[in-house]
């Protein structure tokens, strides 16, 4: 009986001095735990370039409609129209364009709450569909941690300038500058400049292959010319009707097929006789190049230079876009082998005739203003009055 106090002072004691170098050692090491990887959250500046963008903010069912400038906290899902363009800057000087039909998500926007922390700071974008332009800036408050996301891969990317364009069943990411490390299905590749992946649903990351992709579909026209081009005439408004023709042949000790525009019997009747390919293809803000390579033949044109107007050659390319603040364009060049008439070329080229000549346009994109956004067709067509045209081979190159 008369030891039980005694032992109950021993237990109190003892407790209090346990619970005394747990204080003594756990609160120190708590705070330097929280000094350590306390977070703060971050907003990104949204800046409209054309268009109305919705904006769901953290936990809200309801979109904002915003047409200048705001700021978009962490965990915002922003989406664009047809018509929509905006730009990012985060809070590390980072920024990112989100083009047309686009929407993506800022998962984390975070950086070290106190200077003792060694933790990088984090940026995760997650884009749903469509195509973000990714500028990663130089880290100057820490290492940096950038990370752009789909549902079909997980992209690490460094300091340097990228495109990641998403679909319902890829994705497909470019290095302009800098280093991505692309993982999907637990294997990684690694893209250094100038190089590109895509990555299907489902699937590992294909291999590293150069950015500059051909946009056109069938271009040697090996297969029927239904694959990728819709065929037509346009007589105008002078009162014509006779159509030009459009044959495929096959060209002598070759693979490739040349397309055949012909017209006689024009009566001095304008036509346009036109093949047409659909692209639709977003033009990253970070491309640098644009360029056109084609082989032409001219046989016959009855029409001298490029007409009255410099607009009807026996040969014409046109390059339809959409600029970045949502105007229609094009660019156009024309070819002709006389101009007995000495009328306007401007948008035009003299060739030899009866010769296939190569044909490089060089970087349209220094010929263009503003800069075109998005391509949405190419036209080649024969043009004028009596015409005999031919063309193969033809490949439409962005990098």
């Amino acid at each position: 009986m008369n030891r039980a106090p005694q032992r109950l002072a021993w237990l109190v004691l003892l407790s209090a001095f346990t619970v005394n170098c747990l204080l003594v050692v756990g609160v120190p090491l708590t705070i330097r735990w929280y000094l350590i990887n306390a977070t703060v959250s971050h907003e990104a500046i949204l800046e409209v370039i054309t268009g109305t963008v919705l904006i769901w903010e953290p936990g809200g069912t309801t979109p904002i409609g915003v047409t200048s400038s705001t700021t978009v906290p962490e965990g915002s899902r922003i989406r664009t129209d047809s018509s929509a363009r905006t730009f990012l800057t985060f809070f590390d000087n980072s920024t990112a364009t989100l083009s047309f039909d686009t929407e993506a998500r800022l998962v984390t926007m975070r950086s070290p709450r106190f200077g003792l922390s060694s933790m990088s700071q984090a940026l995760h974008l997650d884009v749903t569909h469509g195509q973000a332009n990714i500028g990663v800036a130089l880290p100057v408050d820490g290492p940096l941690e950038f990370r752009a996301t789909s549902a079909h891969m997980n992209a690490l990317l460094k300091e340097g300038s990228y495109s990641l364009k998403v679909t319902t069943d890829s994705s497909r990411i470019i290095v302009h500058l800098g280093t991505a490390q692309v993982t999907a299905q637990g294997e990684t590749v690694e893209l250094k400049q100038r190089e590109r992946t895509t990555v299907r649903e489902g699937q590992r990351p294909e291999q590293p292959i150069p950015a500059a992709q051909n946009l056109l579909v069938n271009g040697s026209f090996i297969e029927d010319l239904s694959v990728g081009w819709q065929a037509y005439n346009e007589q105008g408004g002078d009162g014509g009707d006779v159509d030009g023709e459009i044959t495929v042949e096959q060209l002598s000790n070759t693979e490739s097929r040349t397309v055949r525009f012909f017209r006689e019997g024009s009566g001095g009747n304008h036509c346009e006789t036109v093949i047409r390919q659909d692209l639709n293809e977003e033009i990253s803000d970070l491309a640098t190049s644009i360029s056109l390579y084609l082989k032409v033949r001219l046989l016959n044109q009855s029409l001298s230079g490029g007409g009255y107007l410099s607009s009807e050659y026996p040969l014409m390319i046109r390059l339809e876009y959409e600029d970045i603040y949502g105007s229609q364009g094009h660019w156009t060049h024309g070819f002709y082998y006389h101009n007995q008439q000495n009328n306007p070329t401007m948008y035009g080229e003299r060739i030899p005739y009866n010769t296939w000549f190569d044909y490089a346009s060089g970087n349209t994109l220094e010929a263009i203003y503003p800069r075109p956004a998005r391509l949405k067709s190419l036209l080649i067509y024969a043009s004028g009055w009596d015409y005999e045209s031919m063309i193969t081979d033809v490949s439409l190159v962005v990098e």
